[in-house]
């Protein structure tokens, strides 16, 4: 795995931490030659200007620019809204040059005492409400950000926006836990989350409803078990899924498990359980489901769904009509946002989910 690869790792391997985007800032810096950086995150409404991510500077210049000085940020659009749209790079120089700058009350008062001539911008989110971005410092001696720098930071943009929307479902604003209920709600599969000791810790709205139901699984002790005997004994991971029976004897629904990696997009969540009842079951779209439970885009689905009908990489790039390191590019990402550590894992995860859904084992 090379710089890039690590870097993009940490990214989405961190984006439930308080510090999501520390590691990912540290790495960018050293590949653009900044000495500062920090997260922007601007409430729209109010104009308000936070860091909740920085390096290069301690907490009190980070402090000194949300309390004073970022009313006067020059490098920010007069109209948030009309702002460049995510993925772009920015380079505030293109627009303000440094002899402009230093003519303002910004520079004199907040950027010279870092010694900070130039900036750069990195878009990750824009929304009505939010935008968020990252941004690059450096002096006048190492100069302005320059074609290279700005051909890697279009390479690395589209993870930074993945993560970025990524980060926004999974941790709203007054929380730095991660949700996994807000971003299934959508889903009319249930999906339980079950914790190192097998205990179930999270589920979405589909979840609840079974457990206010009770006629397929229940809570226990903690530990999401069949509601009725012939439902198996526990819910452990296996390619088959799981009958689980109704009172009567009938079966009423079906079950799959997968075991997750553990790192730190996926908080306490060590395995997944889905559960679909039969009355509900119906050739539900894969990739669908695969946007909905674990944010995939459509063409990141689609290549998830081939790998778990059999194809190699190289038989998907072509299927894609992409090459084959722009199909391992991709490949990364979907590993990021599902917690797949390498392709293996993920088919078993495509399939668990499949075998759910009422598909085959192909997915027609």
């Amino acid at each position: 795995m090379d710089a890039d690869d690590r870097l993009v790792a940490s990214l989405f391997e961190n984006l439930a931490e308080s510090d999501w985007a520390s590691a990912f800032l540290h790495g960018v810096c050293e590949a653009t030659r900044s000495p500062a950086a920090a997260v922007l995150q601007v409430d729209v409404a109010t104009g308000r200007q936070t860091l909740p991510a920085y390096v290069g500077q301690g907490r009190a210049a980070a402090e000194a620019f949300e309390r004073s000085h970022s009313a006067g940020n020059p490098w920010r659009p007069p109209n948030e809204t009309l702002g460049p749209p995510p993925g772009s790079v920015v380079v505030p120089d293109d627009r303000l040059p440094l002899s402009a700058l230093r003519r303002t009350g910004f520079w004199a008062d907040f950027l010279r005492p870092m010694g900070v001539d130039h900036g750069c911008g990195l878009i990750g989110f824009r929304s009505p409400h939010k935008v968020l971005s990252i941004t690059l410092l450096r002096s006048s001696r190492v100069g302005i950000y320059g074609s290279k720098e700005r051909a890697w930071l279009r390479g690395v943009a589209p993870h930074w926006v993945n993560a970025c929307r990524l980060r926004d479902r999974l941790a709203p604003a007054d929380r730095d836990s991660w949700d996994a209920a807000r971003t299934l709600d959508q889903l009319g599969t249930a999906v339980f989350f079950l914790d190192e000791r097998g205990r179930c810790h999270r589920w979405n709205a589909a979840g609840e409803a079974l457990l206010r139901d009770g006629n397929l699984v229940r809570l226990r002790g903690g530990q999401l078990v069949p509601a009725h005997p012939g439902g198996g004994p526990s819910f452990l991971p296996t390619a088959a899924p799981i009958a689980l029976r109704q009172s009567d004897g009938r079966v009423g629904g079906h079950a799959t498990t997968h075991r997750l990696p553990g790192h730190g997009g996926l908080g306490l969540a060590r395995g997944v359980v889905f559960v679909e009842p039969v009355e509900t079951t119906q050739p539900k779209a894969l990739r669908w489901a695969l946007g909905n439970v674990f944010g995939l885009t459509p063409r990141e689905a689609e290549l998830a769904e081939r790998l778990a009908k059999g194809s190699d990489l190289a038989q998907v790039a072509a299927a894609m009509g992409v090459s084959k390191e722009g199909a391992r590019t991709r490949l990364k990402v979907v590993y990021g946002k599902t917690g797949a550590r390498h392709q293996a894992a993920l088919v078993a995860l495509v399939r668990s989910l499949n075998a759910v859904l009422g598909l085959s084992a192909t997915g027609t």
